[in-house]
């Protein structure tokens, strides 16, 4: 779960950046940042290139075909799919008596967040910024809007059944990771 650094390392791969300048850049745990851009690039959000022995990466800016798009969206199905089974798995309970999330609780609402939702926006902005450069048409960008809205809402009625929709919304409100808009 990498989620945390993407729209950041998104925002500073306009031009070719080593991995070193891109970890010093995006400013955080190197740990995290390193599998971020190796799941990015598995993504096709990022393409890599070597010079000399430095690894270079650079944003991938264009637009996903439908095929491709399908698929992507197959994976967030899944994603979900994960997750609904794991709260079946917590009796859909992820708080203790006194209304404070147990370790479990944590987790899968992390996960939602960072695999569903914050993927989900950063698929968004790209969206956008990818009819702004007019790689996708208008009407083909808002199809795709609407399908990933859609699929946000889906995973937000997902959790109802857990009957902590106050709890949950300040968790994810404490937090959400701003999605800062790509650089161009």
């Amino acid at each position: 779960m990498t989620g945390i650094y993407d729209d950041r390392i998104l925002g500073f791969t306009a031009e070719w950046i080593s991995t070193n300048d891109l970890c010093t850049a995006v400013k955080g745990d190197k740990s995290g940042i390193i599998p971020a851009i190796k799941e990015l690039e598995d993504m096709g959000y990022l393409e890599m290139r070597t010079n000399g022995y430095l690894k270079e990466y650079k944003r991938v800016d264009k637009a996903q075909n439908r095929n491709q798009f399908d698929v992507m969206m197959a994976t967030f199905e899944l994603n979900k799919e994960i997750a609904i089974k794991e709260m079946g798995h917590l009796n859909y309970s992820i708080t203790t008596k006194n209304e404070i999330l147990t370790k479990k609780g944590e987790v899968l609402l992390d996960y939602v967040q960072i695999e569903l939702i914050d993927r989900s926006f950063m698929v968004m902005s790209r969206l956008r910024y990818q009819q702004v450069l007019k790689l996708l048409p208008h009407a083909v960008m808002n199809r795709r809007l609407h399908i990933i809205q859609k699929f946000v809402n889906d995973v937000m009625e997902s959790l109802e059944p857990l009957k902590n929709e106050k709890l949950i919304l300040e968790r994810f409100q404490n937090h959400t990771h701003k999605l800062e808009p790509f650089k161009v």
